[in-house]
């Protein structure tokens, strides 16, 4: 404000007119010395004593603007952005570089994410890492105590620490992967395509290319892409919630409230605006940038946080009893040397020899409690959430809300909108392929011989009027360039083979009045003047219109009365038109007299009802390739697909048909929304199950669908483009955008953003969502077994056998090979189509079942065995009291044959839904296993004194490959581990 005068009293100016305070600041500045130049004044910036006056000078020239008509208003803005309201700014690439340039782009900066050690500071402060960090800081303690007692203080100090910080590390790096995954979803919901006026014609971009200065036409359903100026408004209403918080529905009015802010959302009418402020000078780029950042918790993690956390302390609490039984054997002498003697013995131990064994005992149970502390769960859980959504992103699914991976397996019910998701809704693929008109039927549009058979001028007249659409003839191209939905392009199209030219029939007649095409009505028309008399043409519903419809037009634009038998002959016509999968639209005509033309708003949006019909048009849209097969897929996966449309009962039901949702003709599945709508509550949630297309249904029938669904217990997955929708995605469990077809409003409320529309992709989410969910119970089963058996080993050697089976630096070793070489053997898998076998997994059901557990209890059992054979020289066949390396042997061994009892237990449990060959075509899980393996060979053979281990020969190799070789048969049971696995 500060710039200088001029400025400083353009704001004062301003705070009399907070609308202005819109505008760019140099948009502003561009005002103000235009209205300087049309009233001759010109004061210096220097003169700063002439502040007031100029300040009272430019209220009265702003007031005088603002009390213009709003077309001199608009035009004198249009004027200084250097835009024509009509062909709208150039299309040169250097035209909107250089506005792009002055005014900024419409883009809104993210905000700065969160940097890497932030996430390392936020992973330091998860409950099971203090926990380990906590250990680890005894154990360092400890051995700084007394570190010549320890001959391997140093080494499981060095591997303490490492387990530790990789656990962090590997944490902390996941969870900036997913934040930097997040911010390409934001740019993402905000890449909405939008129509606007260039050069005269009518494009699509990208609301990230809209600059100020440009054209855009507004309609039903889109969301307000920048801040700007009405000029044309037709029963334009306006949602501004998201922006001010206002819950009323705005009547924008040209010369009352002609402003429009960017984010709010146009729910009736059309219109066309001004872009004055773009990206961050809007209101809607100023609220993102307030937007708070909010972690998200998945239900996995909270429900393998209290798992980890119970686990965790049952952990502490054992290793604490391993240790204190261990220092009361040791203290009342029951603890032996090799050679039998006593290791403590009341006045002959030395103060040394009894502080190494205690620092030895406390280092072991914090090395017990490092190991078998399951923080890899959490690795495991982020792990497979990134590979999922990385995944996902290649199969045209961007995910939102993390959260909605998990619940996506437990879909039971997806509801979702014909158009454009089940069918293709393309304008290249739509066209008019039946047609009455003249009182004949033409199912062979391209054969222009019947044409001069209907009234060719009326249905010209009323195509190329009542449409938001555009036909532009290039210079030099034969066929046209067709602009507008893929409906109204369809019917353009038709219109062109009719020998229609856009821009005479557009100009041959002056616009009076349009009726935006309102979506419960079904219905939508133009008032034009044709000569000294007036025509209102009407389009819409064929049933609609038809019913309004007293008389049709021949050939020879005659007037013929609609009798009794031709009304039956055209309802069989549109039912048969319907039957074939066709959408059904009518065209018709009203003319008055002059004089007799309705004048108020409601009366010219009444449809009359002795309308002349001009045509009834078939319009076909093809069912998308591979939905059919992707809705039988689901139907193998126990999950029922229910169609919502807009349109009739027969055309819903030939839809249905071929994309496979409905078996037969019945009708028993089918409910129109009339009909669902009249029945109670109660009713509604009794039937719900039963439906399967959903007819003549709006947004607020769908929503209706989904809630009596949840009602009746099902996890309702439900589709949105519109902004109507949104409601129903805040709803359903999971919510799906379309983004190709998708608004901005549907996109910020959904949870998934589905890129190419595809109702395939759907399918491949839910196998994927499936596959995240076996994936975690596989490494849950694995990372439990672990957990349990490591403390079952250490508290039955030391409780029974009085010994340390692993020394510290072998428990940390296991450690690192669960929570890294298991996470990533078990993460990363290629999803299965036999996921889809089986019904989804109850929304509430446990993640780790009872089978699951019974395999972890035969698993303990099996290891407990295993010792107390070892310990009994079955297997070895040691002599105790012949070497002091006996000892460290038999530990060897053990530590050995639970690394391959691990091994085989990841074999064992990615076999449950693969053969062998498919396990061997896994080259992530090849490469960690057999890391593992060389790993282990290079520990034994060549690093053992640093893990205090011994050389094994090749006798014992292969008995420790057998031992764990063995634990896989005895937990592999004909009993289902993994809910979607089928026999």
């Amino acid at each position: 404000c500060t710039e200088s005068p001029k400025i400083l009293s353009l704001v004062s100016a301003a705070t009399m007119f907070p609308q202005l305070m819109m505008l760019h600041p140099k948009t502003l500045k561009s005002l103000s010395v235009h209205l300087q130049m049309e009233s001759g004044t010109n004061v210096q910036d220097g003169d700063s004593g002439a502040h007031d006056r100029r300040s009272s000078w430019l209220c009265t020239s702003l007031m005088s603007w603002m009390s213009r008509p709003n077309d001199d208003a608009v035009g004198g803005l249009s004027t200084l952005l250097k835009t024509d309201l009509e062909r709208g700014i150039d299309r040169r690439d250097d035209e909107i570089l250089q506005r792009r340039q002055a005014f900024g782009s419409n883009t809104y900066p993210c905000k700065k994410g969160k940097t890497f050690w932030s996430f390392v500071w936020k992973a330091c402060q998860f409950p099971l890492s203090l926990v380990m960090i906590i250990a680890v800081v005894i154990n360092s303690i400890l051995l700084r105590i007394k570190r010549k007692a320890i001959h391997d203080g140093l080494y499981v100090e060095t591997c303490a620490i490492s387990a530790t910080v990789l656990d962090i590390i590997l944490r902390a790096f996941i969870e900036y992967k997913q934040s930097r995954q997040s911010e390409k979803a934001s740019e993402e919901k905000r890449n909405v395509p939008q129509d606007v006026i260039r050069g005269g014609r009518r494009l699509s971009v990208c609301t990230n290319d809209i600059v100020v200065g440009d054209i855009v036409p507004l309609k039903n359903g889109c969301q307000v892409p920048a801040d700007g100026i009405l000029f044309v408004a037709n029963s334009l209403k306006i949602d501004e919630q998201e922006i001010t918080g206002s819950h009323l529905i705005v009547q924008k009015d040209i010369l009352k409230d002609p402003f429009l802010l960017s984010g709010s959302k146009v729910i009736e009418g059309i219109g066309t605006m001004l872009v004055t402020s773009v990206g961050t000078n809007t209101e809607w780029g100023k609220k993102i940038e307030r937007q708070p950042e909010m972690d998200e918790e998945k239900p996995f993690q909270l429900y393998v946080k209290r798992l980890a956390i119970s686990a965790s302390w049952l952990v502490i609490m054992l290793a604490s009893i391993a240790c204190i039984v261990q220092l009361c054997r040791y203290f009342n002498g029951r603890t032996k040397n090799s050679d039998g003697t006593p290791m403590y013995i009341p006045g002959n131990t030395t103060l040394d020899e009894a502080i190494e064994f205690v620092i030895k005992s406390m280092s072991f149970g914090m090395g017990t409690i490092i190991v078998a502390v399951p923080v890899g769960l959490f690795i495991a859980v982020l792990l497979n959430l990134a590979n999922t959504t990385r995944k996902m992103m290649t199969d045209n699914a961007l995910v939102q809300t993390l959260s909605a991976c998990e619940t996506m397996g437990y879909v039971t019910t997806i509801l979702c909108h014909k158009t454009g998701i089940l069918t293709l809704n393309k304008a290249s693929q739509m066209s008019v392929v039946d047609v009455w008109a003249g009182g004949i039927r033409v199912q062979h549009v391209e054969d222009v011989s019947h044409f001069p058979s209907i009234p060719t001028k009326l249905i010209i007249e009323g195509i190329a009027q009542n449409t938001n659409g555009s036909v532009v003839f290039e210079t030099g191209v034969t066929e046209p360039e067709v602009y507008g939905s893929p409906t109204e392009q369809a019917i353009l199209n038709w219109g062109n083979k009719l020998g229609m030219k856009f821009d005479e029939a557009r100009s041959g007649s002056p616009v009076l009045h349009v009726i935006p095409f309102n979506p419960k009505k079904k219905y939508g028309g133009v008032a034009l003047q044709v000569g000294t008399g007036h025509h209102i043409h009407w389009k819409g519903s064929a049933k609609v219109i038809l019913n309004s419809c007293q008389w049709y037009m021949d050939g020879a634009n005659n007037r013929i009365a609609i009798g009794g038998q031709r009304r039956v002959e055209m309802e069989g016509i549109i039912g048969d038109m319907s039957m074939r999968g066709m959408r059904c639209a009518a065209l018709a005509y009203h003319s008055y007299e002059p004089g007799s033309l309705p004048t108020t708003d409601e009366e010219l949006c009444t449809l009359p009802q002795d309308l002349v019909l001009l045509a009834i048009i078939g319009i076909k849209d093809p069912c998308r390739p591979g939905t059919r097969d992707a809705v039988e897929l689901c139907k193998y996966g126990g999950i029922k697909v229910c169609m919502v449309t807009e349109d009739e009962v027969s055309t819903a039901q030939a839809m249905a048909m071929e994309c496979g949702i409905l078996r037969d003709t019945s009708g028993e599945h089918i409910r129109t929304a009339a009909q669902f709508c009249d029945l109670t509550d109660l009713e509604r949630e009794q039937i719900s199950g039963d439906i399967l297309v959903l007819a003549q249904a709006s947004p607020e029938d769908s929503l209706l669908f989904v809630k009596a669904l949840k009602r009746k217990g099902y996890v309702v997955a439900a589709t949105g483009m519109g902004i109507h929708d949104t409601k129903t995605l805040h709803v359903a469990d999971v919510s799906l955008a379309m983004g190709i077809g998708g608004t901005a409003a549907a996109k910020e409320n959904s949870d998934i953003i589905i890129l190419d529309d595809s109702f395939a992709t759907i399918v491949k989410v839910i196998q994927w969502c499936r596959y995240l969910y076996t994936n975690i119970q596989r490494y849950v089963l694995f990372r439990l077994t672990v957990s349990v058996s490591a403390v079952a080993i250490c508290v039955v050697e030391v409780v029974f056998y009085n010994a340390f089976p692993l020394n510290a630096v072998q428990l940390l070793l296991l450690n690192l090979i669960v929570d890294i070489f298991g996470a990533l053997a078990l993460a990363y898998r290629p999803s299965a189509r036999k996921l889809m076998g089986k019904p989804p997994v109850g929304i509430r059901d446990h993640l780790v079942t009872k089978t699951m557990w019974f395999k972890i209890v035969i698993q303990v059992i099996y290891l407990v065995l295993l010792l107390a054979l070892i310990h009994s020289d079955s297997i070895l066949k040691l002599d105790h009291g012949q070497t002091a390396d006996t000892e460290k042997l038999k530990n060897t061994f053990i530590f050995n044959s639970l690394v391959f009892c691990l091994v085989f237990n990841e074999f064992e449990i990615r076999s449950g839904d693969q053969t062998l060959k498919e396990i061997l075509r896994d080259n992530m899980f090849i490469v960690t296993i057999t890391s593992t393996i060389i790993f282990q060979i290079i520990l034994i053979e060549f690093l053992g004194i640093f893990i205090y281990a011994v050389r094994l020969d090749l006798k014992k190799w292969l008995i420790s490959i057998l031992v764990g070789f063995l634990s896989q048969v005895a937990t592999r049971f004909p009993l289902e581990a993994y809910q979607y696995y089928r026999h």
